[in-house]
């Protein structure tokens, strides 16, 4: 049923998996404390001296420690699909959908996940492995599985029951931000009245890290490795790899009410753009990535001074830092200065298909503390990355209305407007 009058969404549950923790409250206090994880990555088998090869591994991932009844889905799954089920399973719980499925149409009760890379980890080294034949075995016949990410949302739908739509998306970096912002749509225009929605991603592998070396956009940082990831700081020189997931229960506003739920925060505001440029570079203008900005902010009727607070994509790359920065300033304008902003990248790296999603709910919990985590490394001020990035150490700030921004490769641009929730 489709609704005349838009209806109000609001974050009801919150999940997330990452080398900071598994776990929402590990994952925060981890960040607020600056903690970096990043480290360099021996599981690729390169020559550190030459390749540098940084990320922000989860360690000690066990599926079955945090899903036990899912083990039948263990051959279905990539790693990144793992991290998806347990960061999907934390929002599901902490919405306490549970004991309400009997007020809830499961034809109303959708899925949406975002993934960058889909079940690369899985088909690369099986397909290398087949075709040298070291093993004589055949294929997996479950990769098709693993691999599809079109199949990745209808696999969270099969382990929660749920009966509505079912909605892969796999663009670029921003992917999760397109999942949430259309998942906030549907729900918004009457499509469905609540879903899971989120991103995840499993992409430290050899393919994956030399494709982005080899563009020059990985770190080439020669100090500690946990200095490696220096987002707006004059001296960063790249991003570094990073994996997990992150989830959020959005559901109808008087549905939330109906079941007595928790409401973390209310979601305003959603606008894509892609700048039809370059495959790999920003737009240098920035034009587009700041419409995206602009539309998120007119659908709820912000103005630029009503913005608190701005969670960056900040990946520590020449060329994106600068062209973020242009494109707040251009959506924002004088008030850009006066806004704290931030990129939690320097602690844990880029998630990929995780990133949006894991960055919003860190805008979230901002909401909720009225603490800015820190974006650490900073060591230098760039004339052209001139913002406020809260350097190095946490701040508390007034915050009641945020913005998640994000782009990614092919010059897919994102913002999503989130407030604190108040009653009518």
């Amino acid at each position: 049923m489709l609704y005349e009058k838009p209806r109000r969404v609001v974050i009801t549950g919150l999940g997330v998996v990452s080398a900071q923790g598994i776990g929402v409250n590990t994952f925060w206090n981890n960040l607020v404390q600056g903690i970096s994880r990043v480290g360099i990555l021996t599981c690729l088998n390169l020559d550190y001296e030459k390749y540098t090869p940084y990320g922000a591994e989860i360690k000690n991932f066990c599926f079955l420690d945090h899903c036990p009844d899912a083990e039948k889905y263990i051959p279905y799954l990539d790693v990144g699909m793992q991290y998806g089920f347990v960061g999907a399973q934390e929002a599901y719980r902490d919405s306490q959908i549970a004991k309400d499925r009997d007020c809830i149409e499961e034809d109303r009760f959708g899925v949406y996940v975002g993934t960058t890379t889909g079940g690369i980890l899985s088909a690369f080294p099986k397909s290398k492995e087949y075709v040298e034949g070291h093993d004589g075995s055949i294929f997996d016949d479950k990769m098709l599985y693993k691999y599809c990410p079109g199949l990745w949302a209808a696999q969270l739908a099969h382990y929660f029951k749920t009966g509505g739509p079912t909605k892969s998306f796999g663009i670029s970096c921003s992917v999760s931000g397109e999942a949430i912002g259309n998942c906030y749509q549907d729900i918004k225009h009457g499509v469905v009245d609540i879903a899971l929605c989120g991103g995840c991603d499993a992409p430290i592998i050899l393919l994956n890290f030399l494709s982005f070396y080899l563009l020059g956009a990985t770190s080439r940082w020669t100090g500690s490795p946990e200095g490696a990831c220096r987002p707006f700081s004059k001296d960063r020189s790249g991003m570094v790899f990073g994996e997990g997931s992150a989830f959020f229960v959005l559901e109808d506003l008087e549905l939330a009410k109906k079941r007595n739920a928790r409401i973390y925060g209310e979601i305003v505001g959603f606008g894509a753009t892609c700048d039809g440029y370059h495959m790999t570079a920003p737009s240098e203008d920035a034009e587009d990535y700041a419409k995206a900005i602009k539309i998120a902010m007119a659908e709820a009727s912000l103005q630029p001074e009503d913005i608190d607070y701005i969670s960056c994509h900040g990946t520590s790359t020449l060329l994106n830092d600068p062209a973020e920065t242009l494109a707040i300033k251009k959506a924002l304008g004088k008030h850009a200065y006066n806004t704290p902003i931030g990129s939690i990248k320097s602690m844990i790296g880029h998630t990929f298909g995780a990133a949006t999603a894991m960055e919003m709910l860190t805008m979230v919990k901002v909401l909720q503390t009225q603490i800015a985590p820190p974006t650490i490394n900073y060591a230098e001020k760039d004339e052209s990355c001139d913002l406020d990035c809260v350097p190095n150490v946490a701040r508390p700030i007034q915050c009641d209305c945020a913005l998640k921004t994000s782009t990614g490769f092919g010059g897919a641009n994102i913002a999503l407007a989130v407030k604190r929730y108040e009653d009518d």
